[in-house]
């Protein structure tokens, strides 16, 4: 990067022809680059006639494979051309630039000079950072988004300086109504297209515009020319606006056509500035000599001649040695490019050791892609070149293609080692193609069918435009939880999750050789399943457990009278599906009233329209929901509703832990990134299982979990009676000094909706004091002489006097 010494021929050495680069071409100077020399402003003569010559030696490395002419790191752009001589080609100026900004010209520079002498007239000035600018600046754009969204005729001079067309934000189309500003009661100003009205709201209405030169503003929209020179010619004055001569320029290699301000032109007219041909064309000269046996002569001579008549342009162009180098940093990063941003990189560690390597960094603090190179500064560059790299290493992209071609790999992997195991299209009916990709182990295979109870739950953020299905189990041996399947899928409806689970299970069973089961179909297997209330999940796995049951005709041993095969999947999901309660709990929070049926029905109706339709979709749709949520009107019996998981808790912890690895992922990323969490998992497993050491201090116990559990509650009690001291619904009885009085507590079955829910199926300590009562011969209400040991079902129990109680505090004194 550094300028390499120039040595001028002497008169003795030109007078034995030493000079001369054949019999037609001479040079003045010359200048050796060392192996590897990155040169990117070559130096030029310094007046018209002189050349210098530069001689680059070739790295023998890039002969046997690649060639990189060292033109191609030059910021200068060429005329396209078979012979290698050509010439410069300047740069793309404004057509608002100034002539003493035209007429510069230079023959060497590097970086520390080369931001004067593309700016030449720009310099800093107090009134660049003032607060008058930078509110007519905010005007001035203002209006020209306006005008720029209105797809204005720029050759309409009346339509162009008046107002653009107001945009209907319903409607793609432009509306031909002119804005215009109003003032409303409060003495506000906002614009408006001059066809809205309260009929027809679809015009667009711009409010907030207190931070804009209102006046100025206003004199834009309503075509007052004097008012506008006014504003603009007070503006240029200070250095700033649209009469400002302007100095953007551009190199021939950017495919801008405009310039990136607005100017007024000769005529008056706002336009964006167009970038034009440099108009004094360059007369500097670049002849390069390759030797026609490269192995031989690793040399190449590019003689350069005349001075440039333009000012260098900056360095957007990253010299391919370096492109090279930024290749191979993101390649060593594997699979992990699926997904890498410019922003992921650098956060990257691997990355970051190899960028320090190459750059021989010794800083404390971390270099930056500006640091390889002043062109990787720009983010979309750079994004750019990493969307080449990434389809050079994923030619299928890094979707559903690139997952099916994955898949392929991997089925040429011994069994033992795939994990990707199929990506396919299905089509549903009403013809949707519905996509699946089925990610497991045989490892995760195998504990997915020994697993006794699992919890199944849909993740919706890691990846785009997927949503990732998983099931997921408590393994006491190991006590931790693992994940058995993993899924991204693009449909949740019942069909589709029929099709997930045959796949699923297809494939667990090739690997282990041991079918699937069900304990209520085939006496062993899965005794429960615990997934939140979405109807696709629940209805297709009752639809599945038909497809196991269609052809067995043994009686139910829960209804004798009835066999499996004739059994709907409503019927199968009765025998050992649940539901999360605290997905239930914190929908029904605000309604844990003890009241009647009906009377809980109502208040649930009168919640509102969601509330509405989430009853709707309980009692109507979701025939599985209340048996899955109450035990009496369940088949489950009462060790497994007792002995499985009443929370999806497992699912969400494997989703948070698999969300710190990276959200918003690509497929292709997600897939990877889940292979080398579930990797890991297996590693801690085996660690385990050999070694007996955990992946924490203290093994997940049951009284470990108990203990962590009662403490999570009792802080979210008090949390809840802090931020609502007077509700009663916390049960939580606070110490207070008076009135002193001693409540006794009587085991009944719960009364609410809410409190059924737990897993004791004959109530919960509720508060009732019955001697109190009983003793005042005021108790509301008597016991009932029915049972408390069972309930029939949820009819039943909300039935008043059915021997369940409701809550009645005790008669003030």
């Amino acid at each position: 990067m550094h300028r390499t010494s120039l040595v001028q021929f002497t008169a003795d050495e030109i007078s034995r022809n030493a000079h001369r680069v054949n019999r037609q071409t001479t040079v003045n100077a010359i200048v050796k680059h060392p192996l590897g020399a990155i040169v990117e402003y070559p130096e030029t003569g310094s007046v018209m006639g002189q050349a210098i010559a530069h001689i680059f030696s070739i790295s023998a490395n890039y002969i046997t494979h690649k060639f990189d002419n060292p033109k191609a790191s030059f910021q200068y752009s060429f005329v396209k051309c078979n012979r290698i001589s050509t010439s410069c080609k300047g740069l793309k100026a404004c057509s608002s630039n100034t002539d003493t900004f035209i007429n510069a010209t230079h023959s060497y520079t590097h970086r520390a000079h080369i931001s004067e002498l593309i700016t030449p007239t720009r310099a800093f000035s107090p009134t660049d950072d003032s607060a008058e600018r930078e509110v007519f600046t905010k005007t001035f754009a203002f209006f020209c988004a306006l005008k720029n969204d209105s797809n204005i005729d720029p050759n309409d001079y009346e339509r162009a300086l008046v107002t653009p067309t107001a945009v209907s934000s319903r409607s793609p189309t432009s509306c031909s109504g002119n804005l215009i500003m109003r003032t409303d009661k409060y003495n506000q100003r906002f614009i408006q297209c001059e066809h809205r009205s309260r009929a027809d709201r679809a015009h667009l209405i711009l409010w907030n515009l207190q931070e804009f030169n209102i006046n100025y503003l206003q004199a834009l929209l309503a075509h007052d020319i004097a008012a506008i020179v006014i504003h603009e010619e007070r503006a240029e004055h200070c250095g700033f606006g649209p009469l400002v001569p302007c100095d953007f320029v551009a190199s021939p290699v950017e495919h801008k056509q405009t310039c990136a301000r607005w100017h007024r032109n000769s005529a008056g007219m706002l336009e964006r500035g167009r970038l034009l041909k440099w108009e004094h064309d360059c007369q500097s000269k670049f002849d390069i000599f390759v030797p026609v046996n490269l192995v031989a002569v690793p040399r190449i001579a590019i003689v350069c001649r005349n001075p440039h008549s333009h000012p260098p342009p900056a360095p957007i162009k990253t010299p391919p040695p370096l492109v090279d180098l930024f290749r191979s940093l993101l390649m060593d990063m594997d699979w992990e490019l699926a997904d890498a941003t410019p922003r992921r990189i650098l956060c990257d560690s691997g990355f970051m050791r190899g960028l320090r390597m190459a750059l021989g960094w010794t800083l404390d603090h971390s270099p930056t892609l500006a640091d390889l190179h002043p062109s990787l500064a720009n983010l979309d560059h750079v994004h750019r070149l990493m969307y080449k790299f990434r389809h050079d290493k994923y030619p299928m992209g890094t979707g559903f293609q690139g997952a099916k071609l994955l898949v392929d790999k991997e089925n040429e992997l011994p069994r033992h080692a795939r994990y990707v195991r199929c990506a396919e299209t299905h089509t549903l009916p009403g013809g949707v193609d519905f996509r699946l990709i089925v990610c497991m182990s045989p490892l995760m295979s195998r504990h997915l069918l020994l697993a006794r109870h699992v919890s199944i739950d849909t993740s919706f953020k890691r990846l785009h435009g997927w949503q990732e299905f998983e099931i997921e189990a408590w393994d006491n041996n190991h006590m931790r939880s693992l994940t058995g399947a993993r899924a991204f899928i693009n449909s949740q409806s019942a069909q589709a999750h029929l099709v997930l689970f045959r796949r699923i299970f297809s494939i667990a069973s090739e690997d282990t050789g041991t079918p699937v089961s069900f304990k209520h179909i085939h006496g062993s297997g899965y005794e429960s399943v615990v997934a939140d209330a979405h109807m696709g999940q629940g209805l297709g796995l009752g639809m599945f457990c038909s497809e196991l049951s269609k052809n067995i005709k043994t009686p139910c041993i829960y209804e004798p009278h009835r066999k499996l095969c004739d059994l709907t999947p409503y019927d199968h999901l009765r025998r050992f599906y649940r539901l999360c309660v605290i997905h239930f709990k914190r929908n029904l929070w605000p309604l844990q009233s003890q009241v009647s049926k009906e009377r809980t029905l109502s208040v649930i109706r009168g919640g509102g329209r969601k509330a509405e339709a989430w009853l709707k979709d309980k009692l109507q749709t979701n025939k599985f929901a209340l048996p899955a949520l109450y035990r009496p009107a369940s088949f489950i019996p009462e060790d497994i509703w007792r002995a499985c998981p009443t929370t999806t808790n497992g699912n969400e912890q494997a989703h948070r832990n698999i969300n710190r690895d990276g959200v918003h992922l690509t497929l292709l990323g997600g897939i990877m990134r889940g292979r080398a969490f579930n990797d890991r998992a297996a590693q801690s497993i085996d660690v385990h299982a050999s070694l007996g050491i955990g992946t924490r201090d203290r093994d997940a116990t049951h009284a470990y979990r108990a203990s962590r559990s009662i403490t999570r509650q009792a802080l979210s009690q008090r949390c809840r009676v802090t931020q609502h001291p007077h509700d009663d619904t916390t049960h939580v009885l606070s110490q207070q000094p008076a009135p002193r009085r001693i409540l006794f507590f009587t085991p009944v079955p719960s009364y609410s909706l809410f409190d059924a829910l737990r897993p004791d199926v004959k109530g919960v300590l509720e508060l009732c004091p019955w001697r109190q009562c009983s003793a005042r011969n005021n108790c509301p209400r008597q016991r009932s002489a029915y049972s408390n040991s069972y309930v029939s079902d949820l009819e039943y129990a909300l039935t008043p006097g059915a021997g369940i109680i409701d809550y009645f505090p005790p008669p003030s004194r």
